[in-house]
């Protein structure tokens, strides 16, 4: 179970990108939980890196509360669902977001 302070929801994180399958592009996302608190994913050549900072540059951003985030990384809640809510938001590379939820989120 996944808690909402930040180093469980990092784990859950870097564990569901390390199971998901990427294709053979670039992207980077930032992932920043309650305004405060930044993790980066990284994506190139199917390998993907997590890491607790911010990423400038990012192909897109992604936001959201920790609870509201936590109810996604538990099964309570599809990322679809919190994305049409505005529980959680995206900006950025529109392409490659979708990319990334889908093999992330499923």
């Amino acid at each position: 179970m996944v808690s909402s302070d930040f180093a469980s929801i990092y784990k859950a994180v870097r564990e569901r990108v390390s199971k998901a399958s990427f294709p053979n592009l670039f992207m980077a996302t930032q992932i920043t939980i309650d305004e405060a608190y930044p993790m980066y994913v990284r994506v190139e050549e199917g390998e993907a890196e997590v890491a607790p900072y911010e990423y400038n540059d990012a192909s897109f951003y992604i936001d959201a509360k920790a609870a509201d985030f936590c109810r996604i990384l538990n099964g309570k809640k599809s990322v679809y669902d919190g994305i049409a809510d505005g529980s959680v938001r995206i900006n950025g590379d529109a392409q490659r977001a979708i990319i990334f939820v889908k093999a992330v989120f499923g």
